[in-house]
C-alpha cells in the first residue's frame, strides 16, 4: 500500500532542508533548483507545496517561531519574576538541539538584511507580526511585574518597544563584530537584563 503523504509534514520538511541553503548562500542568491535538490525533490514537487522562495522563508519563521513559543511556554512558571520570563523569552537554547545554530543566526540576519531592502511589504509586514507577538508576550509579563511589585514602569508600552529594538539592534550588531551564536545569545541577554534592573522596584531607605 502507497504511504499517504501529509502534506503539512512534507512542507516542514523542504523548508528544513532549506535552511543551511538559505543560511550559506543568502535568500535572494538560492534558487528553487537548490531548494529542490537540498530537500531530495524534483523542482516541480517544490510548487505543489510553495507558491514561491519567498512562502518558503516565511514557512521556515513560522515554524521556528511557533517552535520557540511551545518552549518558552513549557519553561516559564508561575513563580518565575517578570524579568526571568523576558529573559527566557530570548532563551534560544533550543537552537542548538534541533537545528544547526550558527545556520539560524545567520539566516535571521539574512532576513533582516532582506527586510530592509523589500519594496514589497512581503518580508516587513510578516516581521511586523512576528514582533507583535513578542510584544504581546513582553507587555504582558512586565504588567505582571508590576502588579506584583517587582517592577516600577511608567510607560510599558515604550519599555516593551525599547526590549524589541533592542534584541534587533544586537543581532545586527552580532553580524558586524562576527559573533557567533553563543556570543550573540550572551550579549542580548545581558543587554536585556541591565536593561530591565533599571526598572526594578528599589525597596525605600529605612532610617
Amino acid at each position: 500500500m502507497a504511504r499517504i503523504i501529509d502534506k503539512e509534514e512534507k512542507r516542514l520538511d523542504i523548508a528544513s532542508a532549506s535552511i543551511e541553503l538559505f543560511a550559506r548562500k543568502g535568500i535572494a542568491q538560492t534558487s528553487i533548483e537548490e531548494i529542490a535538490k537540498s530537500a531530495g525533490v524534483a523542482k516541480g514537487t517544490i510548487y505543489l507545496y510553495f507558491k514561491n522562495k519567498e512562502e518558503i522563508i516565511l514557512t521556515i519563521w513560522d515554524m521556528l517561531a511557533s517552535r520557540h513559543q511551545e518552549v518558552f511556554q513549557a519553561r516559564i512558571t508561575e513563580t518565575m519574576s517578570a524579568k526571568e520570563k523576558i529573559l527566557e523569552l530570548f532563551n534560544f537554547s533550543e537552537c542548538k538541539e534541533e537545528h544547526d545554530k550558527e545556520d539560524l543566526l545567520t539566516l535571521y540576519q539574512h532576513f533582516l538584511s532582506t527586510m530592509l531592502i523589500d519594496k514589497t511589504g512581503l518580508y516587513t509586514n510578516y516581521f511586523a507580526t512576528i514582533c507583535q507577538r513578542d510584544y504581546d508576550i513582553i507587555f504582558q509579563c512586565i504588567q505582571e511585574g508590576i502588579a506584583k511589585g517587582e517592577l516600577e514602569v511608567h510607560d510599558v508600552d515604550k519599555l516593551t518597544n525599547t526590549i524589541i529594538i533592542f534584541m534587533e539592534g544586537v543581532v545586527i550588531r552580532s553580524k558586524m563584530n562576527n559573533f557567533n551564536f553563543e556570543q550573540t545569545q550572551l550579549h542580548l541577554t545581558q543587554h536585556i537584563a541591565f536593561l530591565l534592573d533599571q526598572y526594578l522596584r528599589k525597596e525605600p531607605c529605612k532610617n
